[in-house]
């Protein structure tokens, strides 16, 4: 089994090799017209982005399109199309406000003066403005507009209410009767009017004082889908609220503070948080660029990289506009947790990028000086390939999965994601290794790094040899350390203790979202959401349960609407303390007589024209129909106090069960809330978040096990991505983020990144020549660690200004990320290392010259020969040489000129080398 393993590996190595050694020779003989040609078919997709479209509905992001949830939104929004929608104010009384509080007279008349301006204000749509009393949203079309308020007690009658005294309004909240609501129609809700009610004593009913009002006033919305924004959207309502936030937060003399709320406002402030913060990624660019620049070269005239830099940073910029074209074409759509895309696809595409310059630099100084730049490039990416191909393959493959979530926003953000590393990886072996060979002209041909059109004089020196102090501090300080057993221990240890820890922690995590994190900081939204949770805060979630298109004449079907209220009554999650009224019974108490067959609809129409008014929006009725039509129904109830997440799923389950049980053969009836959408994908995410990790390190293991073609190896690289990803979840727990749709996303992705700090070290030292297991690790760190340190530096870089951020998905990207990045650079550079240097398996050549032991000195000095110009043992031909490109030894090859001896080489510091390892 090992040795069919090596085979295939050896194979799919040798035909990488090849491919890349023919590609970097063709690149490297024809530069201008790749740049030229992979430049023209990324603008080809890039018209992809006319079909661009945005998504921000709740439903169509983060829940199962196949769910339940959905089927039964459906149905509500074909039987109850006339929806409303509500500006909600809180009014939050002075301290000085008087002993009762909100409920003082001056209080009860300032709260009429913000009303009487609602109604006054105009809304401007379709070229006219629209009053009050016709945008009001109606429970019947003869009833009064719905208004829920303490004012409804009087009418909204400004000549009672303006000449209350305090006594008459602590008077009538304490009327001995069931307090009747005289506006809207049955039972007056208090506690919904009014939060931080307190009473004369600890067991007294009678109400002395109210610390803040609430209202709320809707409107009938027409909504229609806006593929631009992603929202469902309704121009006219949308005025109608901004007048409506302005009026409540212009400040008022009697109330502390007063908040607004609106559907429209939560929308627009979240859509700010995200919005405001996109300038932090041209400045996270710019902070890589200054980076890149700074490692890439050496700082003088001729060997700094800045335009090398810049195009690396451009092929990624690239990748990811095609990957948002290509998707676009494709009707795959945007929604807010895509905006952390092109921090993930710059960190990826940067680190690809340090792997191939790393490898270029490198490469001895005989090679640099006796080959031409196309044979170079050919080499560099025969060496450099293979390990950017891994990396690229896994993170390919652990999106790819992703991409099988039954999550709507997650299936689209890990196609977006797979076909922007897809694309990074083929820019940069193609554009940016272009670049490379133009700047390797440009250095043969003695050119100016920035003013390339500048040639140096024959007698230029550099004034100093300065940078590569990653390469210092790995070769001299980093290397040096990890010998030690003391070190060894340590890190064993340390790494062990904290993988404990952090397993306990992940045991721990909440599963939790609240939309209103979505918010920026000072948000007037939250501001709401505090003081409704301080005064109203009760836990409690109103649903509705429908039935849909059964004959209500039935006697059978009657009984059964029955036992449908009976099941939601008795159910433990339905609260007792406020009743479930059903329009159902209420027709039969108001008749009085049997309403079953030919007297059900006459005794319908008279009960809704008379007290059964206020039912008329919870029913899909044609009274007017020829025979009349009775086509949807539905009561509402309320949940009791709900304390997590586990409370709502529990809930969700109990009452849609309680529901669904009643009615049969094809007839239906349910449960829904909004707020059942997002219990929905509470319910499965944390089976979504574990599914797409297991098979994202599956992919992780089984793509390493074929590239890296050792069980031992692969196995390393894999414990240091769990480790990786165990760590930031610990590290979620402890900074206050959650399980929830944002955090799932980011921690899938982590799996990509952790794999690349791991997976380049351990490729490097199954393919490393030298002998012992320390000396072997030794070169992987000071060959490749330099780059694998670059690439997680630059991947922090990119969003380390998104600390600054008020976006919630910013703010977790940030978190996670940086906890991945840190736990992966100390796992793959730290971790690995000393692992290998203990238990590592022999090299891939080891094991070869192994493999051949019984052959004749022929064959094995073959096997034994140093790599010669092409990679290959001396005296072989390179069977990747192309036919078809011009042979590299009928180029020019460059002669060793005197500033390049006196620098000691393009990939020489003045000091002993690391041997080359082909």
């Amino acid at each position: 089994m090992v040795n069919v393993l090596k085979n295939v590996s050896n194979s799919i190595n040798a035909g990488l090799e090849t491919a890349f050694y023919r590609l970097g020779v063709f690149v490297g003989t024809y530069p201008r017209r790749v740049l030229a040609g992979t430049t023209f078919v990324c603008a080809l997709f890039l018209l992809g982005l006319m079909r661009f479209q945005q998504e921000s509905r709740l439903e169509k992001l983060w829940v199962p399109q196949d769910s339940d949830v959905i089927r039964n939104q459906d149905f509500v929004k074909q039987n109850y199309p006339a929806v409303f929608e509500q500006g909600i104010m809180v009014a939050v009384k002075l301290p000085s406000g008087g002993d009762a509080g909100a409920l003082e007279a001056a209080n009860i008349k300032q709260l009429y003066q913000i009303h009487t301006e609602i109604l006054n204000s105009l809304t401007v749509y379709d070229g006219r403005n629209w009053t009050w009393d016709e945008l009001a949203y109606r429970r019947s079309s003869s009833g009064n507009p719905w208004i829920s308020s303490i004012l409804a007690l009087w009418e909204f009658d400004g000549n009672v209410i303006n000449n209350l005294t305090t006594d008459d309004i602590l008077a009538k909240v304490n009327e001995p009767n069931t307090l009747m609501d005289p506006w809207n129609g049955g039972v007056f809700e208090l506690n919904s009017s009014l939060g931080g009610i307190r009473f004369s004593g600890p067991n007294s009913t009678m109400i002395v004082s109210a610390e803040a009002a609430r209202t709320f006033h809707r409107i009938i919305a027409n909504y229609s889908f806006d593929s631009g924004s992603g929202e469902e959207v309704d121009a006219r309502f949308e005025d109608w609220a901004k007048k409506f936030h302005s009026i409540g937060l212009r400040g008022w003399s009697m109330f502390r503070e007063v908040t607004v709320f609106s559907q429209f406002g939560l929308s627009e402030e979240a859509g700010k948080a995200i919005q405001g913060d996109i300038q932090l990624l041209s400045a996270g660019y710019i902070l890589i660029l200054a980076y890149v620049i700074l490692n890439l070269g050496r700082y003088n005239r001729l060997q700094h990289k800045v335009w090398l830099s810049i195009s690396g940073i451009i092929s990624t910029g690239l990748a990811i506009g095609v990957s948002f074209g290509l998707c676009s074409a494709f009707g795959l759509f945007y929604g807010p947790v895509h905006s952390v895309l092109p921090f993930l696809l710059l960190g990826i595409g940067v680190d690809d990028m340090f792997v191939i310059v790393q490898v270029w630099s490198e490469m001895s100084n005989e090679e640099h000086t006796t080959h031409t730049v196309p044979e170079r490039l050919g080499i560099c990416l025969k060496r450099a390939g293979v390990s950017v191909t891994v990396t690229s393959i896994t993170d390919l493959v652990a999106f790819l999965i992703g991409a099988t979530t039954i999550l709507p926003a997650l299936r689209s953000f890990c196609i977006y994601a797979g076909i922007g590393v897809l694309f990074d990886f083929l820019l940069q072996v193609t554009f940016f290794a272009a670049t490379v060979a133009l700047d390797a002209e440009r250095i043969d041909q003695r050119r100016d790094a920035c003013l390339f059109c500048m040639r140096l004089s024959d007698d230029w020196r550099p004034f100093s040899i300065e940078g590569r102090w990653l390469y210092r501090y790995f070769k001299n300080y980093h290397v040096k350390m990890l010998r030690k057993m003391p070190v060894k221990i340590g890190v064993l240890l340390s790494t062990l203790i904290v993988g404990a820890f952090s397993i306990y922690a992940a045991t721990q995590i909440e599963i939790f979202f609240d939309f209103f994190s979505f918010l920026p900081s000072g948000s007037y939204i939250l501001d709401y959401d505090r003081v409704s949770d301080k005064y109203f805060a009760d836990g409690r979630v109103r649903f509705d349960v429908y039935v849909g298109n059964v004959d209500y004449t039935s006697p059978s079907t009657q009984g059964k609407l029955d036992i449908l209220l009976n099941n939601t009554r008795s159910d433990p999650y339905v609260s007792t303390s406020i009743g479930v009224e059903s329009w159902f019974e209420g027709l039969r108490t108001f008749n009085d007589t049997n309403v079953t067959g030919s007297n059900f609809y006459p005794s319908l129409n008279n009960y809704l024209a008379g007290p059964g008014a206020r039912f008329g929006s919870k029913l899909n009725y044609s009274g007017t129909a020829s025979p009349p039509a009775l086509l949807a129904s539905s009561f509402q109830a309320t949940l009791v106090k709900l304390v997590n997440t586990q409370d709502n799923i529990k809930a969700l389950d109990s009452v849609t069960a309680a529901a669904a049980q009643t009615f049969d053969n094809g007839q239906r009836s349910f449960a829904y809330s909004r707020f059942f959408l997002g219990w929905t994908t509470d319910k499965v995410i944390d089976q979504e978040l574990v599914r797409n990790l297991l098979l994202a390190m599956a992919a992780v293991c089984i793509v390493t096990l074929l590239l890296i073609a050792n069980i031992v190896s692969s196995l390393c690289v894999l414990t240091c991505v769990i480790l990786t990803v165990v760590d930031a979840v610990m590290v979620m727990h402890y900074w206050d983020v959650t399980i929830n749709t944002v955090s799932s996303v980011v921690l899938i992705l982590s799996v990509g990144l952790a794999v690349d700090y791991s997976a380049h070290i351990a490729h490097f030292f199954m393919t490393c020549h030298l002998k012992t297991r320390q000396e072997r690790v030794d070169a992987s760190l000071t060959n490749v660690g330099v780059a694998v340190f670059s690439g997680g530096f630059s991947t922090f870089l990119a969003f380390v200004l998104l600390a600054l951020s008020s976006s919630y998905v910013f703010t977790v990207f940030f978190r996670v990320n940086l906890a991945v990045v840190i736990f992966g650079l100390w796992h793959g550079l730290v971790f690995l290392p000393t692992v290998l240097s203990l238990i590592g398996p022999a090299s891939h050549a080891e094991l070869k010259i192994a493999d051949i032991g019984g052959k004749g000195d022929a064959e094995l000095d073959t096997v034994k020969k140093p790599a010669g110009e092409n990679g290959l043992p001396v005296g072989s031909s390179d069977p990747a040489e192309p036919k078809s490109l011009p042979s590299p030894t009928s180029l020019t090859r460059p002669k060793t000129p005197a500033w390049a001896e006196s620098l000691g080489g393009p990939g020489d510091d003045g000091d002993e080398r690391t041997p080359q390892l082909v």
